[in-house]
C-alpha cells in the first residue's frame, strides 16, 4: 500500500496502488480529489505529479516486457515438450502477474491435468482466485497448499490475507504469526497488517505486543513505532506514546509535523504548559526552514494547525502562556 504525505493537497493514494499494479488500467479512472482546507499547488504539483506517472509508467511498460519475453520464451520450450509441467506453471503464473486470468487458468488447468498436484500449483491456483476476488475460493486453494507444504511462508501470507478480508480474524492472525516465523523475507506490513487485526480482536495490548515483536525481530522502523504510538493512545497511555515519539523525533530531519503530533499528546496528558513549549518551538522550527518549504500549502496549513492549538491553550489555560 502506497501512503502518500499525510498534508498532500490531492488524495490520490486509493488510486495509486492500482497505478503502480497496472497503469494503463489505472489512467482513465484517475480523479484528484482536493483535501480540504487545500486549494490546487498549480504547475508545480501537476510537474511533480506528471513526473512520477511518468516515471512509474516506464517502469511499469519495462516489468510488461520483461514478463512477455519470459512467456514468449517458456512458449518455446513448452512447444517442444508438451509435458513439461514445470514451464507450464510458470508460464501460467507469469500470465497471471500479467493479468491475463484466462491463459493463467487454462495454463494452472493444463498442469494440473498433465503431473502431480503441488504446493506450487495449488498457489498459483488461489493466487489467481485473489486476483479475480474469489477470496472463499483461494481459501480452499491455500489449504490445498499447506497440506503439501505446511511451513510455506508466502501461502500462510496469502491464507492470512485472505481469511482477514472474509472476516475470520483469529485464523488469519494465526497464519500471519507463521508467516512471521519463517527466517527469511519477513517485511514490517506484516506486523502492522497483524496488528490491525490483534487489535479489533483482542485490543490495543496485543496489538502493540505484536508491532514490539516486529521492532526486535527488524530492527527500529518508523511505521511499527508510528503504529504503536497511535495503539498506547487508543489504550490511553500518552507517557508510553510519547516515550516511542521521542525515538522517531530523534531519528527524522524533519520533525515539525512529529512536534505537532508531540504538542497534542501532551495535551491529552494534562500538560498544557509543556504542549505550549512544543508547539512554539514548533512555530519557530517552521520558520526557520527555507522560504520554499516554509510556504508550501502543506507548512501553510500545519502552521495553522499549530496557531489554533496554541491559541486554544491560552484560552482555556491562560497560565501556560507565561
Amino acid at each position: 500500500m502506497v501512503q502518500l504525505h499525510p498534508g498532500a493537497p490531492f488524495d490520490i493514494s486509493p488510486w495509486f496502488d492500482g497505478f503502480l499494479s497496472d497503469p494503463t488500467r489505472a489512467l482513465p479512472s484517475l480523479s484528484l480529489r482536493p483535501q480540504p482546507q487545500f486549494s490546487p499547488t498549480g504547475a508545480r504539483f501537476t510537474a511533480v505529479v506528471s513526473l512520477v506517472f511518468a516515471l512509474c509508467l516506464e517502469s511499469h511498460v519495462l516489468a510488461h516486457e520483461d514478463l512477455l519475453a519470459r512467456i514468449l520464451s517458456l512458449t518455446a520450450q513448452i512447444s517442444t515438450n508438451q509435458s513439461n509441467t514445470e514451464a507450464i506453471l510458470q508460464r501460467a503464473d507469469l500470465y497471471r502477474l500479467h493479468r491475463n486470468f484466462q491463459e493463467a487458468k487454462a495454463d494452472y488447468t493444463t498442469a494440473e491435468r498433465s503431473g502431480p498436484r503441488s504446493a506450487s500449483l495449488f498457489l498459483g491456483q488461489a493466487q489467481l482466485q485473489v486476483d479475480l476476488g474469489e477470496d472463499r475460493a483461494a481459501r480452499l486453494l491455500f489449504d490445498q497448499a499447506l497440506k503439501l507444504s505446511p511451513t510455506n511462508k508466502t501461502v500462510l501470507l496469502g491464507r492470512g490475507r485472505a481469511l482477514a478480508r472474509l472476516g475470520e480474524s483469529k485464523a488469519a492472525i494465526a497464519d500471519y504469526t507463521g508467516s512471521i516465523a519463517s527466517p527469511v523475507g519477513v517485511q514490517a506490513e506484516e506486523f502492522l497488517e497483524r496488528a490491525s487485526l490483534q487489535a479489533a480482536e483482542f485490543g490495543p495490548d496485543e496489538a502493540i505486543r505484536g508491532l514490539d515483536e516486529g521492532l526486535v525481530r527488524l530492527g527500529w522502523v518508523v511505521t511499527l513505532q508510528q503504529a504503536a504510538l497511535d495503539y498506547e493512545m487508543k489504550r490511553q497511555k500518552p507517557e508510553q506514546a510519547l516515550a516511542r515519539l521521542e525515538t522517531i523525533l530523534t531519528r527524522t530531519n524533519r520533525k515539525e509535523t512529529w512536534l505537532v503530533r508531540k504538542g497534542e499528546i501532551l495535551l491529552v496528558a494534562g500538560k498544557p504548559s509543556e504542549a505550549r513549549e512544543t508547539l512554539t518551538f514548533t512555530l519557530q522550527t517552521i520558520e526557520a526552514l527555507p522560504p520554499r518549504s516554509r510556504n508550501s500549502p502543506w507548512m501553510m496549513r500545519l502552521r495553522a494547525q499549530v496557531e489554533v492549538l496554541i491559541a486554544g491553550i491560552d484560552v482555556i489555560n491562560p497560565v501556560a502562556r507565561k
